[in-house]
């Protein structure tokens, strides 16, 4: 069974949420969370940090994520 991430970055006040414009397609312009597949082998938290750092150039160094849920 192949597994998800999706990662929600808020702002130190809480008052913001990172999102991510698409720039291929089919959803183009629109707008999504950060995340992406697990793949074979790695897990949930090692995939986070992964597609953090692709999608957005924030390493693991640079913040701190949470689990909250499977």
């Amino acid at each position: 069974m192949q597994g998800y991430n999706l990662i929600a970055v808020f702002s130190p006040d809480g008052e913001k949420v990172l999102m991510c414009r698409r720039i291929k397609d089919p959803y183009n312009g629109l707008m999504n969370f950060v995340g992406g597949k697990i793949e074979p082998g790695e897990d949930g938290e090692t995939a986070a940090y992964r597609e953090l750092f692709e999608e957005t150039g924030i390493s693991r160094r640079d913040i701190k994520l949470i689990h909250l849920m499977d």
